[in-house]
Parts: structure tokens; sequence; C-alpha cells
């Protein structure tokens, strides 16, 4: 069954509002039929992605925590900040990569574009190249390292959105689960290891009813990608 856009996108917004301080999310409007005929490779651009964009063609908004709630939780602030198409495939040059700085083996960040810039410093998307990936991957800014892949396409990611509500650096736990499904996929996930994933679980465990670890890897493990193993 198709995803509602509209409908997921809605209750992200709405639950952001409810158990957290935020504004009206922002919104941006449709693509113009000539920044559309601008894009490259417009065949390469996942389908979801363009019809996500139909609907909603970006939507920014940050959140925090509440008054009452910022003594026991001071670190829990989020942000959903999907990109406009027109800017998903527009240069990220600068952003995602230096041309002077890019190393042997780095030539694919030239490709790499922009889907929900998560943090300031950090951000998801996926490759734009002949390949036609649907994988999206996470990506720190600066840090001399390649995109992590995240095991789940864009449709899965906002799935999963409706629970990590774009909590600051929540995709860190979406690699480590990747990682545990492509290497350890009959053991029980014991637990995120990165402290930016352990701060997300430890918060939203405590600030957002529908949230638990073991609701959050079940819904993973339900829409993420299946790899083929060659024999």
């Amino acid at each position: 069954m198709a995803l509602n856009y509209f409908l997921t996108l809605r209750e992200i917004c709405v639950a952001c509002g409810d158990y957290f301080e935020s504004e009206p999310p922002e919104t941006y409007q449709k693509p113009t039929k000539k920044e559309l005929a601008a894009l490259d490779h417009p065949e390469w651009i996942p389908a979801s992605i363009t019809e996500c964009c139909k609907i909603y063609n970006g939507t920014l908004l940050p959140w925090r925590a509440t008054d009452e709630q910022l003594e026991a939780h001071p670190e829990c602030t989020g942000r959903i900040a999907l990109e406009r198409l027109q800017d998903i495939y527009g240069s990220w040059e600068g952003v995602v990569y230096f041309e002077k700085t890019l190393r042997p083996g780095q030539q694919r960040l030239r490709c790499f574009k922009v889907v929900d810039l998560n943090a300031e410093e950090a951000a998801v998307g996926l490759y734009h190249d002949a390949a036609q990936e649907r994988e999206l991957y996470y990506h720190a800014f600066g840090e001399g390292t390649m995109p992590q892949p995240l095991g789940v396409d864009f449709d899965g990611y906002l799935q999963l959105l409706t629970l990590a509500l774009g909590y600051t650096y929540w995709p860190t736990l979406l690699v480590e689960l990747n990682a545990h499904f492509t290497h350890r996929p009959a053991q029980p996930f014991a637990g995120p290891q990165d402290p930016n994933a352990q701060d997300f679980v430890r918060d939203m465990t405590a600030l957002f009813p529908p949230f638990s670890l073991d609701a959050f890897v079940q819904l993973y493990d339900q829409v993420r990608l299946r790899r083929q193993i060659s024999s």
C-alpha cells in the first residue's frame, strides 16, 4: 500500500506540537515547471520523493523540550527539515563537500543530495547518479568520512520519523540498526552504543508515549530494505 504522505507528515507535525515546544511548520510552494525542467536527470529521482514533494515540497519544523521538560532533558531538541525538491537536487558543494579538499575515493560525494537537514552539521540524503539507489545515508559534514547507509528508503524513513520526530542526530540509531540487521539479524538488538542515539532513546522514551526502543526496532525491521545475499 502506498504511503499517504499528507497524513504521515501531518501526524509528525501535530505530534511535535502536542508533546514539545514548536512553531507551526513552514511549508513551501510546489516546484514550478521551470524548476522541474532544470532538474538534472529527473529519471533518477525516486518516485516516492517526487510524489511527496507534490504534496509537501519541503517542511521546516524545529522543536525543543518544553520549559517543564528542560531540567531533566536539557539536550532534547529536534527538527523536521525536509528540503524542497529543487533544493535536494541542486548543488551541495560547500555543504556536503568542498571540491578542493576531496580525497581519492570521495568523488561520489559530488552526487550526494540532502533530503533532511536534521542538524546544521549532519544530514540524511541519497546519491543521485546512474546507480539509482533508493537507500538513504547519514552524513556528518566536515569529518572526512563518507555517508553511512541507513538501510531504508524515503518511505521507510518517513514512517520511522513518526516515532523519531526529527530528534537531533536520531539517524545515528538507524546507522546502528542497519549494521545490526546486516550482520546479526537473528540476534536481538542490545541497544545503541552511540551517545547521540542513547540520548535519543532516553529522551523520547520519557517524553513521547508512542515511542519505545522495541517499537522503533520493530518498525525498522518492517520497513528496512532487504538485501540480496549472493551465494
